[in-house]
């Protein structure tokens, strides 16, 4: 009745076909004198959805395979525009990667890949884009540029000609014009400085997030703009008491009150019902709920100033995702894995691409804190990821996809950790969405379930299950001929979610399961294709 590590892609509960509209998006992929750029007409005139262009590529090491995926994806994204249309040839682009820094691995220089968004990848995409018409390039990052080197990334930035620039070693006023500098009327900051050309007027932002788990959840892409601003400016993850932790030059950079803040609207969110914003399990102070709270609010901040909507997009590279803490360590014997998920993830709105994000990784949008406040504070509009319009994006064409048809790759986190929970785990329980919908408050969902999400590494299936009261449980399996062939039985089990492995699934079929305690029942059917 624990947890599990999952390895591979679940194809149960009818993740073969996909339903809706066929709409053909191919444009015109040049225009006689071609001044300009854009991006591609549907894309653009579909802000409220997002789309997923699954790949295929067999291992992280095919480094020709993913570039040549991300160059054909950015040229069907991508379109050259005349006619004064669209954004003008000289537009700066600014690229944002996750390049978090961490050491490599001296036996096994491929092992922390997974911590950031993929080399190969950017430079396909970038150049992709280049031939669109835009050639002054730009990547930003604040992450451990003495790091840079021995991870390929001047040498890469060097032979296509992106500007590389390290802008986060000095204090901000000591960089002039390189520091461009945004009010923000925010819960912590009165000022916000941003690395050149990020948020320029004459810029387009091209978010370029990965697929992994962290602190946060799933980084995606909102936390990813954190490091597009300016030396000590960056550090989100902190409770430090700003005023005392950083030289006074940093000061005006923040509220004067600031921490009260946070707390008062902390123990309001507690009262709210925001899942697990009450924990406060931790590592040295890390995703516990004030913590996240705090962590939050910092990136709503720098979101409200960053024009991403307007002129930019939001990607996050998926063609392999890692679990754990977002860097080297996770739960397999201590450490991360990554896993060849094989899809793109990208949209004009970054929170509901972040949300399709974090659903596709397996986890309950509905249980983080981030999608709760970026509707309070006006940021936001959705929370229930079936409220999203998602397409599935395939040789410049967009196909409307039943988000439940797609595969999800289970990615554990130690995001805001339960004292029954293991340091990893899933935040998949239940969030009652029509509730929230109807009531604009958080309701705790106490209503039996069972349901297939995935396999283990044994292949074996994976059900949650959500008990509503202390009791003993059943778990029953049927075939499709109504016989008995599994049976589980679970003494004195605790009310929540918890996961039930089916060790004696043997072949594809439909299957009817059924989990039954003391006053409750619920059942549900399963096809299992492969």
């Amino acid at each position: 009745m624990r947890r599990r590590d999952f390895i591979k892609l679940s194809s149960v509960a009818g993740v073969a076909g996909i339903a809706g509209s066929r709409f053909d998006v191919s444009a015109n992929p040049l225009y006689a004198q071609a001044s300009g750029f854009d991006l591609h007409p549907f894309i653009k005139g579909h802000p409220e959805a997002v789309f997923i262009c699954l790949t295929n590529v067999k291992e992280k090491t095919d480094k020709k395979d993913i570039y040549d995926a991300s160059y054909k994806l950015a040229q069907e994204m991508f379109v050259s525009t005349s006619d004064g249309k669209g954004y003008p040839n000289s537009t700066k682009i600014a690229a944002k990667p996750n390049w978090t820094g961490h050491p490599p691995d001296k036996n096994d220089p491929t092992y922390d890949w997974g911590i950031r968004t993929d080399i190969n990848f950017i430079e396909g995409f970038l150049n992709g884009v280049r031939n669109k018409g835009p050639q002054n390039f730009y990547i930003r990052e604040c992450a451990s540029p003495n790091r840079w080197e021995e991870h390929g990334f001047p040498a890469m930035c060097a032979k296509n000609n992106f500007d590389l620039k390290d802008l986060s070693s000095k204090d901000p006023w000591d960089l002039g014009d390189e520091i461009i500098y945004k009010e923000v009327n925010g819960t912590i900051y009165k000022e916000i400085g941003f690395m050149a050309p990020m948020t320029a007027p004459d810029s387009f932002l091209i978010n370029l997030a990965k697929f992994k788990a962290h602190g946060m959840g799933i980084t995606a892409s909102i936390k990813n703009l954190q490091g597009t601003t300016a030396k000590r400016l960056h550090q989100f993850c902190s409770t430090a008491d700003a005023f005392r932790s950083l030289e006074r030059s940093y000061h005006r950079f923040f509220q004067p009150d600031y921490l009260t803040k946070v707390n008062e609207l902390h123990k309001k969110h507690i009262e709210a019902g925001i899942p697990r914003w009450n924990e406060t399990v931790a590592r040295r102070g890390f995703s516990s709920g004030l913590y996240m709270e705090q962590w939050v609010q910092r990136m709503l901040d720098v979101y409200s100033v960053v024009p991403i909507k307007t002129a930019g997009i939001s990607i996050v590279e998926g063609i392999y995702g890692r679990d754990g803490d977002g860097f080297g360590a996770g739960p397999h014997n201590g450490k991360a894995m990554d896993f060849m998920s094989n899809n793109v993830i990208f949209g004009n709105d970054p929170f509901r691409v972040d949300i399709i994000t974090h659903w596709l990784a397996g986890h309950e949008p509905g249980n983080f804190g981030l999608f709760h406040i970026g509707i309070e504070r006006g940021l936001s509009n959705v929370l229930d990821p079936f409220d999203i319009p998602v397409y599935l994006w395939k040789d410049g064409k967009a196909k409307k996809v039943k988000l439940d048809k797609l595969d999800r790759t289970p990615l554990l986190t130690y995001y805001n950790q339960k004292e029954s929970e293991d340091r990893y785990h899933m935040c998949d329980e239940q969030f009652d969405y029509k509730s929230w919908k109807s009531t604009g408050k958080i309701a705790v969902n106490a209503e039996p379930s069972i349901k297939a999400i995935g396999t283990d590494s044994r292949n074996r299936v994976v059900m949650d299950m959500n008990v509503p009261q202390k009791g003993d449980v059943y778990v029953d399996i049927m075939n499709s001929r109504g016989e008995l062939i599994w049976r589980m039985y679970a003494d004195d089990l605790e009310p929540g979610v918890h996961q039930v492995v089916w060790d004696g699934f043997a072949s594809p079929g439909l299957y009817s399961t059924y989990v039954k305690g003391m006053g409750w029942d619920a059942e549900n059917e399963i096809v299992i294709y492969t």
